[in-house]
């Protein structure tokens, strides 16, 4: 096996893009990333790995600082695979802040880091990877999905805080200003409006080869269980499927089974799981 480790975006893209396509929904968030990258904000390159075994692609990972690594759902990937690729981590002093990804991928990676004996894991959250291809009818509610503009930053700023919050997400927390000024900016950030009142968001995010994903689905908490993220998660999954696209996918926690309720309700149909583990360096552990 030959492992490659580049900062490259289009030449990692033209290596891996068809493998993680064969998965496209529940690769989501690896496949947009390499699309937008060259959009991207962020002030430090990526990471990108992916390892061949005769001259085949077999695995991948990749991080954009200061996020984790990601893992994606590919087939070929194997215990051995993700063994060495945690080898070459640590052998290569790369940053290890955490990792997320197809489940029984994590669980090898968190393996072999403990197995190193310098890194302690924990358990963040448990994701579903939900897909929807066509919408099921619905009882729908007065009201109306808006595109969020300027006038509503500061409610956007407010939303996304609390957002963050609410999933335990310090870093999500402490970016909410830019996020919402971003999301604003670029037209993805939606309102569900009930008599000219702002009572639910949901937000478009990564565009893949042939879908786009939903995140950002919050509702205040003295607005909660009237429906109003159902509604919200509704029409917007089908103004971006009139729109063209030919799928929507999203990430659901699952130890909220409200969340994935709602989802199910819609249309959504689970397409995988995915993890999320915080790494830690163990105090005295020798550095290379």
């Amino acid at each position: 096996m030959n492992i490659y480790h580049t900062q490259d975006v289009q030449s990692c893209k033209e290596e891996v893009e068809s493998l993680l396509v064969k998965r496209e929904a529940e690769n989501n968030l690896p496949l947009g990333l390499l699309k937008n990258f060259p959009d991207s904000k962020s002030e430090q390159p990526p990471s990108l790995i992916y390892i061949k075994d005769h001259g085949r692609i077999v695995s991948m990972a990749m991080r954009t600082p200061p996020h984790l690594w990601i893992l994606p759902s590919i087939s070929t990937t194997s215990q051995e695979t993700i063994e060495r690729l945690v080898h070459f981590i640590v052998e290569n002093n790369l940053e290890l802040p955490g990792v997320l990804g197809e489940q029984q991928a994590v669980q090898w990676f968190i393996d072999a880091c403990e197995q190193a004996g310098k890194f302690s894991a924990q358990l963040h959250m448990r994701q579903g990877i939900y897909r929807l291809d066509e919408l099921r009818p619905i009882d729908l509610q007065s009201g109306e999905l808006i595109v969020a503009d300027q006038s509503h930053l500061s409610l956007a700023k407010q939303w996304f805080r609390q957002y963050a919050i609410e999933l335990d997400e310090p870093m999500m927390k402490e970016q909410a200003e830019q996020t919402a000024e971003s999301m604003i900016s670029d037209q993805k950030m939606h309102l569900w409006v009930v008599d000219g009142e702002p009572v639910s968001m949901v937000n478009q995010a990564r565009v893949t080869p042939n879908g786009v994903t939903i995140n950002g689905v919050y509702t205040p908490d003295h607005f909660k269980k009237k429906g109003y993220a159902t509604q919200a998660t509704y029409h917007l999954s089908k103004k971006l499927l009139n729109s063209g696209y030919q799928f929507c996918s999203l990430y659901t926690d699952l130890d909220n089974p409200t969340s994935n309720s709602i989802y199910k309700r819609i249309g959504y149909v689970w397409a995988g799981n995915s993890v999320v583990y915080h790494i830690q360096t163990l105090k005295g552990t020798d550095e290379k």
